[in-house]
């Protein structure tokens, strides 16, 4: 009998630790992660980007300015946008050597200005196009798409909430925010991915541009306020005028 106990003592030890092991196996199985590589990171944020209802965004420049009309440099620039093709914000900078500030509403291709001296709308060409820049399936979301050369610009693996990504990016691309661009440039750009959502929290631009811009220009553009509704007046007819 002794000999029958401990052979039974024997099997149940063996099922037992079969049985802890077949769990850890699956529970490993259960948190293991899919690595990702820089172009799913970037094909996931362009879906995700697509999705907005609106969003806030502002963009500065750690070196320079942007040229927005002939003589009226922008340096900082913020607001809220609509997708597709709504867009309200505030800018300031300077016209010549005069500081100015002054108020921005674009429906599609049509930008409306207030006048720095009468507050007056007024209906504007612009050489820079915000509201098409920000469209998210046209303009933002598909820049990273475009890039060459991309890569992580730190460890994916960090503890950290974003992706960071890096790449080179031809001027040409740009135009649809400044306009007319230099015809084979390129900037560097460094972009900061939410790793929870994808959604595109940062986007770096270093490098000239535009004929306009100064060496080492760097526009940086913020985007947060996802999908929180947001009110956009445009202005009428008789206020453009």
């Amino acid at each position: 009998m002794k000999y029958i106990s401990l052979t039974v003592l024997m099997l149940l030890t063996l099922i037992i630790g079969f049985g802890c092991k077949e769990s850890e196996t699956t529970a490993a199985k259960e948190t293991e992660t899919v690595e990702l590589t820089v172009s799913d990171v970037i094909s996931k944020s362009g879906q995700y980007m697509t999705t907005l209802k609106s969003f806030h965004f502002r963009m500065t420049h750690e070196l320079g300015a942007t040229e927005f009309l002939p003589g009226l440099n922008v340096e900082e620039v913020s607001g809220d946008v609509q997708p597709p093709d709504l867009l309200a914000a505030e800018f300031v900078g300077m016209f010549g050597a005069f500081p100015i500030r002054s108020m921005l509403v674009a429906i599609g291709k049509d930008n409306y200005l207030t006048n720095p001296l009468t507050g007056v709308w007024e209906q504007i060409e612009p050489t820079v196009n915000l509201g098409g820049f920000f469209n998210t399936s046209e303009g933002m979301a598909s820049l990273l798409e475009k890039m060459t050369d991309v890569d992580f610009l730190s460890d994916p693996n960090l503890n950290s909430s974003d992706y960071e990504i890096k790449g080179d990016l031809s001027t040409i691309h740009l135009g649809s925010l400044l306009g007319e661009t230099l015809e084979n440039g390129s900037v560097v750009v460094e972009a900061k991915i939410n790793k929870n959502d994808f959604a595109l929290n940062k986007i770096k631009f270093i490098g000239q541009a535009k004929v306009s811009d100064i060496d080492g220009t760097i526009r940086v553009v913020t985007m947060d306020k996802f999908n929180i509704p947001v009110e956009i007046e445009v202005p009428s007819i008789s206020e453009a005028k």
